[in-house]
């Protein structure tokens, strides 16, 4: 619905010295008129008050009156009457999102029932621009434009998310830093405009109104700072002018430092000097791209010209926010027109740019099969003449061959014998801690292959320390040698494996068995190592041990260490239940068997 501008007033209020119960009479020459209900305030931390009236509107229809501006800090409104306050909201982008009358981008309040004359007041304030476009709208006409506009933004974002996703899989694919700096610049700027729409806030950063409050200008600052690394590699600035190439990098550094600057001061100290430094860098780049155009650098049209409509919206969205400018449109959906616009444009141009990258390497390669090709004719000629001296070297070097063969066959029976030692533990002579590794890995990548059950103990000699330290080193080795050689013993399958993993601690892997048949089998072991003491240096030594036993069906989400690490905390459970004992758990069962 379209208001009356004469009825909209404004009073600025620097020393707020104003309530709702101590302002001034509308009639009174404090209060200043507004030119219609499009208008833009200064830049400024300025609360300002604004009133107007509304005649009674059509009955049985509900209606909202919408704020069109994301970025107001605080905003408070009261609906009066002549009876007295109506209702009352108080909202910002300074506060969670959750605080809005209504949850959408900008700012609703649904109005009151009244019967004559409708007075709002409205007291606002922002470190940024107090741009006021207010609307009042028929509920049931909103809906309808909040649908089409849904719409309109869902397809505008997804265009640009999907150009940013296939530009970062074609970083993946080739490895080109072009594709992955156009991918940044292309979602930088979707979120940039995704804040200017209030999208982000709603959806995204709804509990931070910190974010809300810097979300522009770090989207600004980083978009700057892809698309200026982006146009210094795409048109090859560097070789075309070295000062260039050094002013682009200065540039670009000083915008990610902008970046880190704007997280920690005011707004209002930033985004006046932003805005100007804004326009002058897109006119900066614009030049670089005519300037690379005018050295005859291969995509430097194409790009000047995609540049062209992000530039002309940029500068007017730019002069709009300053109120330089006054649109009747929001700046907002221009900038979406000249993005839109120059995103198909570079997209194309990479795509020309690779097909031309193809084509020099198609030439190169066919410049080298030519080279080839005379490299060969020499090569034959050079062959012919060696015939001769082949035959006679033939013998001799058949003979040099089978020595080298015999020498390699010794060698491979050498480095097998090697490789068996290299598995062995030294004093028990069973495998060691390096080969029980490699055939852990093996059969836990057997058992996600195969689904079957892989089962790993952990055995640990209990109160070895106390064995060596009143008994030897050498007492405890026996001990240690007699406790492998029981484990040996009591695996029978050629693929049940035990290793000595280190120190007094042993570790069993018995593929394709269940827990039960290991459990008993273990049992067995910890029985008959409790009942026959070791004999050394003259002394029977009693030993005891505790193990931990871990069995699962690996899946192939879970990573190699999990089984084993499952068994050594079971082993340190059986320690801390007193030892000499057994805990046997399936992976994804909390119950000890």
């Amino acid at each position: 619905m379209q208001l009356s501008h004469n009825n909209l007033l404004y009073l600025p209020d620097a020393q707020q010295q104003y309530q709702i119960n101590t302002l001034p009479d509308a009639n009174t020459t404090l209060w200043s008129q507004a030119d219609n209900f499009q208008f833009g305030l200064p830049m400024s931390d300025v609360p300002y008050w604004l009133s107007f009236t509304l005649p009674t509107l059509k009955p049985f229809e509900h209606w909202l009156l919408e704020l069109n501006n994301p970025f107001i800090d605080h905003v408070s409104v009261w609906f009066l009457e002549k009876e007295g306050l109506l209702d009352h909201y108080q909202t910002g982008d300074t506060q969670p999102f959750y605080t809005r009358p209504l949850p959408y981008e900008t700012f609703l309040f649904p109005l009151p029932e009244y019967e004559h004359q409708l007075r709002i007041v409205m007291r606002i304030s922002s470190e940024g621009t107090l741009q006021l476009p207010i609307n009042l709208w028929p509920e049931s006409r909103f809906l309808v434009f909040n649908g089409e506009h849904s719409i309109l933004m869902g397809l505008f974002f997804g265009v640009l998310f999907a150009m940013g996703l296939s530009n970062l899989f074609f970083f993946i694919i080739s490895r080109q830093p072009v594709f992955l700096l156009y991918a940044g610049y292309v979602f930088s700027f979707a979120l940039l405009l995704g804040t200017m729409q209030g999208l982000g806030y709603k959806y995204i950063w709804s509990d931070s109104p910190w974010m809300q409050s810097h979300s522009v200008a770090i989207w600004a600052n980083a978009t700057v700072f892809y698309a200026i690394i982006f146009t210094s590699i795409l048109l090859d600035v560097k070789n075309v002018s070295q000062r260039l190439h050094k002013v682009l990098n200065v540039l670009a550094i000083l915008f990610a430092i902008s970046l880190l600057v704007s997280l920690f001061i005011p707004k209002v100290w930033f985004l006046t000097p932003f805005l100007y430094s804004l326009c002058a860098i897109s006119i900066f780049i614009y030049g670089v791209g005519i300037w690379c155009w005018y050295k005859k650098v291969h995509l430097a049209r194409f790009y000047t010209l995609a540049w062209t409509p992000l530039l002309v919206s940029c500068l007017i969205a730019c002069l709009d926010h300053l109120n330089i400018i006054a649109l009747n449109i929001s700046s907002h959906y221009l900038l979406m027109l000249g993005v839109i616009l120059e995103t198909f444009l570079l997209a194309l141009m990479l795509a020309l740019s690779v097909n031309h990258q193809r084509q020099q390497l198609f030439r190169a390669q066919k410049k080298a099969l030519r080279k080839e090709r005379d490299m060969r004719a020499v090569q034959d000629e050079v062959l012919a003449q060696q015939n001769n001296a082949q035959e006679e070297l033939e013998y001799s070097v058949q003979e040099r061959t089978l020595e080298l063969e015999i020498a390699l066959r010794e060698l491979s029976e050498i480095n097998r014998e090697l490789e068996e030692k290299n598995t062995l533990d030294a004093l028990t002579g069973i495998r060691n801690r390096r080969y029980f590794d490699k055939k852990y890995l093996a059969e836990v990548r057997r058992s996600r292959r195969e689904r079957t059950e892989l089962v790993v103990a952990m055995i640990d000699i209990d109160h070895f320390k106390r064995v060596n330290d009143e008994h030897g080193h050498l007492v405890g080795d026996d001990c240690i040698k007699f406790v492998a050689e029981r484990l040996k013993k009591s695996l029978k399958r050629p693929s049940d494996d035990v290793c000595r993993y280190g120190g007094e601690e042993f570790a069993v892997i018995m593929p394709s068995t269940d827990l039960t048949g290991a459990r008993d089998l273990l049992e067995q072991l910890r029985a008959e190592i409790q009942n026959n003491p070791v004999y050394s240096a003259g002394v029977a030594i009693d030993l005891t041990v505790s193990i931990g036993v871990a069995s699962a069906t690996m899946d192939p989400q879970q990573s190699e260490d999990t089984l084993i690490g499952f068994a050594d905390q079971l082993l340190y459970q059986a320690k801390n239940n007193g030892r000499n004992c057994i805990i046997a758990k399936h992976l994804d069962n909390t119950a000890p068997t």
